[in-house]
C-alpha cells in the first residue's frame, strides 16, 4: 500500500512562517489496517547485553517521491511435497504431472533405518512401464553438488528432471532398495496450475488474529480446490490449524487466532498451505509457504502525543512498556507545497531504554532535514514503534489527527 494513501497522524501547524502552535494531542482509535495490541504482556529479557544511550536521527527525502510499503510475499507455487515411505518406493509412488519436464527431488529422512537411493537404484515409469531411470531423466543431481552451489540438503539427496519430450501425466517412482521414509518434492516450471497464499500482513502479535489467501489458479482464471488446508507452525514446533472459508466474492481466506504466548524460540512462523483438486484423469497438488513475524506485544503507543517547533519540528510519542528494554520509533514526516498537496520531507528515527511502566520517544527532524518549500499543514505518516531488545515490530499506525489549514487553529484533542 503506498504510503500517500495510508491515513495519518496530521500535524496542524497554526501559525505562517517557521513556527506553529505547540500543544498536547491524541492518536485516535486504532483501524483494522492498524498493528496494535490490545494487551502487552512481559516477556522475558532475552540476555542481550545492548546499547541503553538513547539515539536520534533523521535524514532528507526527495519531495514528490513516491513512497511505498513493501506488500507481504506471495508464494505462487507450482510445486508439492510429500512424505513416502520405503514400502511405497518398493512397490512404486505415483506421481500425476501436469506439464513436461517436472523437476523432482527425493531426500532420505533423518532415522537410523534409512537407505539413500541413488539414482542408478531408481526406476522410474512414464508410459506405464518402468525402466531405469537414467533413460527418462536429465540434469541429474546429487546432494554434495546441491551443496556446493549453496542448497542445503540431507545427505543422499537426489533431484532430476524428467525429460520434456516424454511429455506429462502419471509418473512413477520405484527403489528396491528403499527403506526408512522419504520427502519428495515436485516442482511444474512449466505447468499452469498454482496455488497463491498470501498474509493479509508480516508481522503479527502474539494474543491477535493472523488472516491468510489462499486460491487455487488455472492460468490467470480462479480455480475451485477440492481439497484446501493449512497451519501455522511455530519456531518451537507448536502449530494452529488454518480452516479456509469461501466469501461471497469468491475469495478464500482463513483467519488463526495465535496464542497468547509467543514463542520463546526465535524465528519465523511458518504458514503452510495445501491444495488438491482434479482436471480430468489427473490430480493437481499444491503446496505454498510464507512466513510472518509473530512478537510479544512489550510496548505500544499510549497515545499521547507532544508537538514543538524545538529545533525544526518535534514530535514526542507517549510509550507505554510492560517489559524493560529498549524501544524505538520512526515516522515520515512530509509538507504542503505550493498547491497544497502533502510531499515527503524527512524522515526520523528514534531510540531509548525505557523500564517498565511509561516512557517517552521523540522524533527530532532538524532544521537541516527540512525543506523551506514545504509549509504548513504538516503529517507525520509511517509510525512505527520497535522492541529493539527482543528484535520485533510492536506497532504501526494507519489512521491519525486530521489538520487543518496552516492560517487556522488547531482542533484541540478530545480526552
Amino acid at each position: 500500500m503506498s504510503i500517500q494513501h495510508v491515513s495519518t497522524l496530521l500535524l496542524a501547524m497554526a501559525a505562517a512562517g517557521s513556527t506553529f502552535a505547540q500543544g498536547s494531542y491524541r492518536l485516535p482509535s486504532a483501524t483494522a489496517d492498524d498493528l496494535v495490541a490490545s494487551q502487552l504482556v512481559a516477556a522475558p529479557d532475552p540476555g542481550i547485553t545492548g546499547e541503553r544511550a538513547p539515539l536520534q536521527f533523521a535524514w532528507k527525502l526527495n519531495a514528490g517521491a513516491e513512497l511505498s510499503t513493501a506488500a507481504p510475499f506471495v508464494d505462487d507455487s507450482q510445486q508439492f511435497w510429500a512424505n513416502v515411505s520405503g514400502k511405497q518406493m518398493q512397490r512404486g509412488y505415483l506421481i500425476d504431472t501436469t506439464a513436461a519436464g517436472a523437476v523432482i527431488r527425493i531426500s532420505p529422512q533423518q532415522g537410523d533405518d534409512v537407505s539413500v537411493i541413488s539414482l542408478g537404484d531408481l526406476e522410474l515409469s512414464v508410459a506405464g512401464q518402468y525402466a531405469p531411470a537414467s533413460r527418462a531423466v536429465e540434469r541429474a543431481t546429487t546432494g554434495e553438488q546441491l551443496r556446493q552451489a549453496g542448497a542445503d540438503f540431507n545427505d543422499g539427496t537426489i533431484a532430476f528432471r524428467i525429460r520434456p519430450e516424454l511429455g506429462a501425466g502419471r509418473v512413477a517412482l520405484r527403489a528396491a532398495n528403499a527403506r526408512g521414509n522419504y520427502l519428495i518434492h515436485v516442482y511444474e516450471p512449466g505447468s499452469r496450475y498454482r496455488l497463491r497464499l498470501a498474509a493479509e500482513r508480516d508481522n503479527a502479535l502474539a494474543g491477535g488474529q493472523i488472516t491468510v489467501a489462499a486460491r487455487m489458479y488455472d492460468g490467470d482464471t480462479t480455480m475451485q480446490a477440492s481439497k484446501l488446508g493449512g497451519l501455522i507452525t511455530a519456531p518451537d514446533g507448536t502449530s494452529l490449524d488454518l480452516r479456509f472459508v469461501t466469501a461471497a466474492d469468491g475469495s478464500v481466506s482463513a483467519t488463526a487466532d495465535l496464542p497468547a504466548a509467543a514463542s520463546a524460540q526465535p524465528g519465523l512462523w511458518e504458514v503452510h498451505t495445501f491444495a488438491a483438486t482434479k482436471t480430468g484423469k489427473v490430480r493437481v497438488l499444491r503446496d505454498a509457504k510464507t512466513a510472518i513475524a509473530v512478537a510479544a506485544p512489550t510496548a505500544r503507543f499510549a497515545g499521547d502525543v507532544r508537538l514543538s517547533d524545538a529545533h525544526g519540528v518535534r514530535v514526542s510519542l507517549a510509550v507505554e512498556v510492560a517489559a524493560a528494554g529498549r524501544y524505538q520509533a520512526s515516522g515520515v514526516l512530509y509538507g504542503s507545497d505550493a498547491g497544497g498537496r502533502l510531499q515527503p520531507m524527512a524522515a526520523a528515527q528514534s531510540a531509548a531504554w525505557i523500564d517498565t511502566g511509561s516512557g517517552e520517544i521523540t522524533l527530532q527532524f532538524g532544521p537541516d532535514v527540512l525543506d523551506a518549500s514545504l509549509k504548513a499543514p504538516y503529517a507525520v505518516r509511517d509510525l512505527r514503534l520497535f522492541d529493539q531488545t527482543r528484535m520485533a515490530q510492536l506497532e504501526r499506525r494507519t489512521a491519525g489527527i486530521e489538520a487543518l489549514g496552516g492560517d487556522q487553529p488547531i482542533q484541540p484533542a478530545q480526552y
